[in-house]
């Protein structure tokens, strides 16, 4: 069921994307500020009694749902499973904005690539101001963001969805990852930030460690695999933990394998300079970004998911016949 539920959400996904402003989306926003303001009193074990509440009930309701519709008919779960990974998963709703950089690109129109991708990078939210950024570097924050989506929208999600019954895996990754975000946005005004919003970040770290790191292999075995593993060795080289985060960070590991997949640079000139730069081999031996790399970056996705598809398959296929 779980194979079928993912192939149902991608197909409707392709041919109706999920709006960002949506009232699923509202909805979460508005009782996770609820949570935050009802909870904070300004302490770290304030926002773990609140993560736990909120993430905890949600999971509650969530099971007790998917439970119930398996009671009735396997063909309504079935249906639960879509509805929450229509919610919970999909990197079409965004796609746009990578056609929209890629057209003006092609017609030499900077300004306006600048443009979507300051609109792309603010989501929901107003646009920030377009940084003076050239063509380059324009592609490579492009594929920067679509690939970090890739991973938070649709290989996250699937592997958590794998992992655990029913809805519960999607609904925790994605409000887990809602809420490390949602609840360390920077501090308005001239009050300092509190420390509410740490444990949703750490727990979020630890959630994300596995997939971001399954995520990173689905990239390495469908481009480059040895530019890919190269890459990911060298971002490894910092400690197991800092502070009570895993590192490298899940970010880290993902642009610098897709990097390595790819054959070009993703991450920051600063970044890569940091990890890659030695005698002879600066950069990693990558190439620099150019317009022909995000045809690339999206075709690198699309073979990950393809992938994983077809290895659940097989899997799923072989629980059927035993």
């Amino acid at each position: 069921m779980g194979w079928i539920a993912l192939v149902l959400t991608l197909l409707l996904e392709q041919l109706r994307p999920l709006p960002l402003r949506n009232p699923v989306y509202s909805l979460a926003g508005t009782v996770a500020d609820a949570t935050h303001d009802g909870m904070n009193a300004g302490r770290r074990r304030h926002g773990m009694y609140a993560w736990l509440l909120l993430v905890g009930g949600v999971l509650v309701l969530a099971g007790a749902a998917y439970a119930f519709a398996l009671s009735i008919s396997w063909w309504l779960a079935l249906l639960v499973n879509v509805v929450v990974l229509y919610f919970t998963m999909g990197f079409r709703q965004f796609s746009h904005r990578l056609t929209e950089i890629q057209i003006a690109l092609a017609n030499g129109d900077l300004p306006a690539a600048r443009n979507e991708l300051a609109q792309w990078k603010a989501g929901a939210d107003s646009a920030p101001s377009a940084v003076e950024i050239d063509a380059d570097e324009i592609v490579r924050q492009s594929c920067e963001h679509g690939l970090q989506l890739a991973h938070k929208h649709v290989f996250g999600v699937l592997f958590w969805f794998v992992l655990l019954p029913g809805p519960l895996g999607p609904v925790l990754f994605r409000l887990a990852e809602y809420l490390a975000r949602r609840w360390n946005r920077p501090a308005n005004g001239a009050l300092p930030a509190d420390r509410f919003g740490q444990f949703a970040r750490r727990a979020f770290a630890w959630i994300d460690w596995l997939p971001a790191r399954m995520t990173a292999l689905g990239f390495a075995i469908v481009g480059d695999f040895e530019g890919a593993v190269y890459c990911w060795r060298k971002v490894s080289r910092p400690p197991a933990a800092v502070d009570g985060m895993p590192q490298p960070d899940s970010r880290t590991v993902i642009l610098a394998a897709a990097g390595g997949a790819l054959g070009s640079r993703v991450l920051s000139s600063a970044e890569s300079a940091r990890f890659f730069d030695e005698a002879g081999l600066e950069g990693g031996g990558l190439s620099e970004p150019a317009p022909a790399m995000l045809n690339t970056a999206v075709g690198l996705v699309w073979r990950a998911l393809l992938l994983w598809l077809a290895l659940l398959l097989l899997v799923s296929l072989a629980g059927w016949l035993a």
